[in-house]
C-alpha cells in the first residue's frame, strides 16, 4: 500500500502483521487489536514502534492507558461508504487524547480526505490507483465551510445556525 503523511508518499516504517506471523524484535508492526490485547505485555516490552489497527464496531476502550505508547493507530474503511472510521479518529483524538500517528486504512475515495483531516487523521494508506494519483496531484477538493463544528480545531461558526434555511420573500408572499 502507498502512505501518504504530512503532504507527500513516505515509505512505511511499519508493516501490518497477522495474528499468527512472527514479529522481530525490531520490527516496527501494526497487529490486530485482538492480537494487542492477546499479548499487550510482551508487545509494549518492545522496544520497536508499534501500532494498533481498529475494526469498524470494536470497542478500544480497554486499551486507551495504552495509547501513550502506540506510535500508530490505524482505523480500517472497509468500504467508502461505511463511515465509522470517522467517528473513530474523532473519538481517538478528541476523547481520548491520542497524539501519535492517526492513519486511515483501506476503500475511501479522495473526496473523503479532508473530512478524514478534519477528525484527526495524518495519514493515508490505499492501494486505489485513482486516489494515489489524486495525492500526487494535490487534487483533493477544498472544504471550507462544515455544518458541525470539532472541538479545539480554532473554528467559529459562519453565523448563528448556518445550516438553518429560511424562506425568500417570494415564497412567503
Amino acid at each position: 500500500m502507498s502512505l501518504w503523511k504530512n503532504g507527500s508518499f513516505v515509505a512505511d516504517a511499519f508493516r501490518r502483521v497477522a495474528d499468527d506471523e512472527a514479529i522481530g524484535a525490531e520490527d516496527a508492526v501494526i497487529v490486530s487489536l485482538a492480537r494487542f490485547r492477546a499479548e499487550r505485555d510482551g508487545l509494549l516490552a518492545r522496544s520497536a514502534p508499534l501500532g494498533v489497527v481498529i475494526e469498524p464496531g470494536a470497542d478500544w476502550s480497554d486499551i486507551v492507558a495504552d495509547l501513550p505508547r502506540l506510535a500508530v493507530v490505524a482505523a480500517d474503511l472497509p468500504k467508502f461508504a461505511d463511515g465509522r472510521a470517522f467517528s473513530i479518529g474523532r473519538l481517538l483524538r478528541d476523547r481520548d487524547g491520542f497524539e501519535g500517528e492517526l492513519r486511515a486504512v483501506g476503500a475511501f475515495f479522495l473526496d473523503q480526505i479532508p473530512f478524514l483531516k478534519r477528525v484527526g487523521f495524518d495519514a493515508f494508506s490505499t492501494e486505489d490507483p485513482i486516489v494515489i494519483k489524486g495525492l500526487r496531484e494535490g487534487r483533493w477538493p477544498e472544504v471550507t465551510e462544515y455544518l458541525q463544528p470539532v472541538a479545539d480545531r480554532g473554528e467559529v461558526p459562519a453565523g448563528t445556525r448556518p445550516w438553518a434555511r429560511r424562506p425568500t420573500a417570494r415564497a412567503v408572499e
